[in-house]
């Protein structure tokens, strides 16, 4: 094989390999998206009852507001868990039975 027939083919193989990492990284990120906004639909669907309008601003949030969004509830989530856990701490050391 030609010296210059090597080079093409390497040529070729680097373009290829960088074409394929770069597509599956655009993939991922379009996955990842969906995979955020469908939990967020499902949060509104468990908590208001699958409310219409809620579900349509969801539809219309932008990527970053819903990285906001699903911040705040994991936010919120941490906290109920903190609050649940002082309760228990407070009661275990009142000694009061509930």
């Amino acid at each position: 094989m030609k010296t210059c027939t090597k080079i093409g083919i390497g040529v070729l193989t680097i373009a290829g390999a960088y074409a394929t990492i770069n597509c599956s990284e655009k993939i991922l990120g379009k996955f990842e998206r969906e995979v955020t906004r469908y939990k967020t639909k499902k949060v509104v669907k468990d908590k208001f009852n699958g409310n219409e309008k809620l579900l349509d601003i969801v539809d219309d949030l932008s990527d970053s507001e819903l990285d906001s969004l699903n911040q705040i509830i994991k936010n919120v989530k941490t906290s109920r868990e903190k609050v649940k856990e002082m309760g228990k701490k407070i009661k275990d050391t009142a000694g009061i039975v509930l």
